[in-house]
């Protein structure tokens, strides 16, 4: 039975309702995706600004406070501060690499960013190394030589006396001028250095500087020989102390200066570091006596000028001292 006109414009109807069905589908379909797309990454189009205040990577030297300089957080022109969570694992009071992480959340504006500052925290303090010595040690040849004692503290890693390295040349049976150095580093590579030079000289005089406290007197000997006697006024209150020393340098022209008084001197000559010398006393008339219980040095041994100046021209650096009773 042939179809009638009529029902060819039903059937001709019915494909373009299914048409449109099918673009109208199609059409809902993209507008839910796009919903959809617009609801998880909608982040990207919201206005908000998340930034850093200063600079993203900071270096603090270890034990000092850090300055947080803190961030810029703003969705839709306002504050949201409150809406940004910082955690962080910095510790200023060890060396290392730490990280301070800013995260702006907003649950409903589906609003998550990140930003991380780097800090640094480093030591560039070099350790303190302390030798008990003086910068130049005189010896003579074939003198046995005890290299000195030291010591090394470092403000991150404390007590590092153990990492101490000690290089000698030293050679007390050939004379010459040697250099005893001492190098330590701390954790960080920081590095501190000392360097002693050792003297050792021909031993050509056999000479000794005796003092006697109870005669007063000094007297300088060259081979067994008296050479130079000259009378002396010692420390108050045996402010000189009685042993054996050796003179460590000779210097011209030094003002001594302790506590309550400041004093040039012509002619000095230290045993014991720079507080105990022999040198010339300008301002004294008389030595020798009973002088040094009353009118006593501070520790040193005053001589009159002229007897300084003769001792100054024989005493070698490195000759013995020997002060007693």
């Amino acid at each position: 039975m042939k179809k009638n006109q009529k029902d060819y414009d039903v059937e001709i109807l019915l494909k373009q309702n299914k048409r449109l069905r099918l673009a109208l589908e199609i059409i809902v379909l993209f507008l839910i995706l796009v919903i959809i797309g617009l609801f998880y990454y909608k982040k990207n189009i919201i206005q908000s600004t998340f930034e850093l205040n200063g600079d993203e990577s900071v270096t603090i030297n270890f034990g000092e406070k850090y300055e947080e300089k803190g961030f810029k957080a703003v969705i839709y022109d306002k504050d949201a501060k409150k809406n940004v969570i910082v955690t962080s694992n910095l510790n200023t009071d060890k060396v290392g690499k730490y990280e301070i992480k800013y995260r702006l959340y907003n649950k409903y504006l589906n609003v998550d960013k990140e930003l991380i500052r780097k800090v640094n925290v480093v030591d560039v303090i070099p350790p303190e190394l302390t030798v008990e010595s003086e910068d130049n040690i005189y010896l003579f040849e074939g003198e046995e030589f005890v290299k000195p004692v030291y010591h090394a503290n470092d403000n991150y890693d404390k007590d590092i006396t153990d990492k101490v390295k000690v290089d000698s040349n030293v050679d007390t049976n050939k004379v010459g001028d040697y250099v005893l150095k001492y190098i330590v580093k701390d954790s960080s590579d920081n590095e501190t250095t000392k360097e002693i030079n050792v003297h050792v000289q021909e031993k050509r005089k056999n000479a000794k500087v005796v003092v006697s406290i109870l005669n007063q007197t000094l007297n300088y000997y060259e081979k067994g020989q008296v050479v130079l006697s000259s009378p002396v006024v010692t420390g108050l209150n045996n402010a000189t102390p009685k042993g054996t020393y050796k003179i460590l340098s000779k210097s011209r022209n030094v003002t001594l200066v302790g506590e309550n008084y400041e004093s040039h001197v012509r002619y000095w000559m230290p045993f014991i570091g720079r507080s105990y010398g022999l040198h010339d006393a300008s301002w004294r008339s008389n030595f020798g006596g009973q002088i040094y219980k009353t009118n006593g040095s501070h520790g040193c041994v005053n001589l009159p000028t002229n007897k300084a100046a003769q001792l100054y021209d024989l005493i070698e650096v490195g000759t013995p001292v020997i002060i007693t009773d």
